[in-house]
């Protein structure tokens, strides 16, 4: 039977998707299954990775039935998943359950420790990334101070993607993307002994997977693995990529000078290099491209639609109501409300800071807030200043950065919003660009895949059939003059509110102790 479809999978925080894409990168049938994320302890945020598996393996069995096609047609497989966090297996092969995820805060405390020695400040010139505590350094610095068995008896560190690519190939590897941070070495693309020396983890060196670029096929698909996805035994396997990697290869963004921005769960903010370019320190993370030769500066604003489904569930629930009783769209419920409010929100500002931050800068303590809530203030003004709010951290995220751009390409849930388009076109002053599709992880994966067998000469090539723009927003010179002051406030805010998070946090853990000690 002719192998016409390439799958790829994007292993998300919460959702796990699979699709099926034939050659000109039409979605053909796709799948999805959600994994709880559970947080036992404040700041904690952990996963089953057996339940990442199935959920992936069930994923990818609905796309194949949902395409009415055969597992047989299947010509490779590319994977893509959320990063960082610390995936591991034992000996055995079986993973060290439950897994600290990317958003998990339990090392804040090693990483304040880092920064008060200039660790952190070390590590950035080798590798390019201002670490914070969901990151696999802090997290495995955490574990082997207050779980020291547990510790001893990692045998592999790796991703998640690389975790379910273990479950359909039986092959431990992971990508550069994925394997860049924390550590490392930018420039040589390699792991570097220093920035284990740094950490104290030394003992992890023979524990890092073997890096392999993500487009080569590390294995194939096993006679297991077949029955739990409907997947043909024997399918090749591409290393496959960090899901901001896919995502960019997905929607075009491969060439040095180029932007996205990802709204959805996180804000993420990113620039693609021609080299490990660092400056300025200590902002954000570079990475490896899933392009070989290309390297991404990024700056991942912690949370991004979250906010908004924060004020649905505490001050929505007329919209939410109302929705559901006329059976109405929600989002166009949104959209018109924020049309009832101006530019700026009469006057309010929005930090959104749900979970703490960590780009453009790192501070797990910080919080969200409205600033300049007066008598006249709307609900409509509060939820126009979260959409206001989230498109000024992209901008304080590509200002960081002295990023000079004249378009981004803008993807994720909230590209679906012409108003939230608008707003970041004019908030940041240039062009946003939205491609056509919604699923640009897995296609970029798919892709990688597709490259990996031939089906492409290149990811140039694979572009050229795939990738068709869909919607293209300029910015109005009149209201970005009103978001230049509005961003001077926002940012200045900012640097005045740190110290006051801080002294919150501290308060509310000695509340902790003291209920603990009663």
């Amino acid at each position: 039977m002719t192998k016409k479809y390439l799958l790829g999978f994007d292993a998300g925080t919460s959702l796990v998707k699979a699709v099926v894409f034939d050659f000109a990168g039409t979605e053909i049938g796709s799948g999805s299954r959600k994994v709880a994320v559970d947080t036992p302890s404040p700041l904690w945020a952990q996963q089953s990775p057996d339940l990442v598996w199935l959920a992936t393996a069930h994923a990818i069995k609905q796309a194949i039935e949902q395409a009415s096609i055969s597992g047989n047609e299947i010509a490779v497989v590319g994977p893509s998943g959320q990063g960082d966090g610390a995936w591991m297996i034992d000996k055995t092969g079986a993973p060290l359950s439950p897994t600290p995820l990317w958003n998990d805060g339990r090392a804040s405390n090693v990483v304040s420790n880092w920064e008060g020695a200039g660790i952190l400040e070390q590590i950035y010139t080798i590798n390019g990334t201002q670490l914070w505590p969901g990151s696999a350094a802090p997290i495995l610095a955490w574990m082997k101070k207050h779980n020291p068995e547990r510790f001893s008896t990692v045998s592999t560190l790796f991703c998640s993607k690389d975790w379910i690519k273990y479950k359909l190939t039986g092959t431990v590897t992971t990508d550069e993307s994925d394997g860049s941070i924390p550590f490392l070495n930018l420039a040589a693309r390699s792991y570097d002994d220093r920035l284990l020396e740094l950490t104290g983890l030394q003992e992890m060196k023979p524990k890092l997977a073997k890096i392999v670029p993500s487009h080569e096929v590390v294995g194939e698909v096993t006679a297991q693995a077949a029955l739990e996805t409907g997947l043909c035994q024997g399918t090749p396997v591409v290393s496959g990529m960090v899901d901001v990697a896919a995502t960019a290869i997905g929607a075009g963004v491969i060439e040095a000078g180029q932007a996205l921005s990802i709204l959805g769960t996180t804000s993420m903010n990113m620039v693609v290099l021609d080299s490990a370019a660092t400056e300025p320190m200590g902002i954000g993370a570079t990475t490896c491209h899933g392009v070989s030769g290309k390297w991404m500066r990024i700056l991942g604003a912690m949370t991004g639609t979250p906010n908004l489904d924060w004020y649905i569930n505490a001050m929505g629930t007329s919209l939410k109501k109302k929705a559901e009783a006329q059976n109405l769209d929600l989002f166009l419920l949104l959209e018109e409300a924020v049309d009832q409010s101006p530019i700026g929100s009469q006057g309010v500002i929005f930090h959104p800071f749900l979970l703490g931050e960590r780009a453009p800068f790192v501070n797990s303590s910080a919080r969200a807030g409205f600033f300049g809530i007066h008598a006249n203030t709307t609900e409509n003004d509060l939820l126009r200043a979260i959409y206001e709010g989230i498109a000024l951290s992209s901008r304080d995220c590509y200002e960081k950065v002295g990023a000079d751009l004249n378009e981004i390409t803008l993807v994720g849930g909230g590209s679906r919003s012409r108003i939230w388009c608008q707003t970041l076109a004019d908030a940041v002053g240039c062009k946003m660009q939205v491609p056509s599709g919604t699923q640009f992880g897995a296609l970029g994966a798919a892709i990688a895949g597709g490259v990996g067998i031939g089906v492409y000469d290149d990811y140039n090539s694979a572009l050229e059939q795939c990738l068709k723009i869909e919607q293209v927003y300029e910015p109005s010179s009149k209201n970005s003059r009103k978001y230049d002051d509005l961003y001077r406030l926002y940012a200045d805010l900012i640097s005045r509110m740190e110290h006051y998070w801080d002294d919150n946090q501290r308060m509310l853990d000695s509340w902790k102790d003291q209920e603990h000690e009663s």
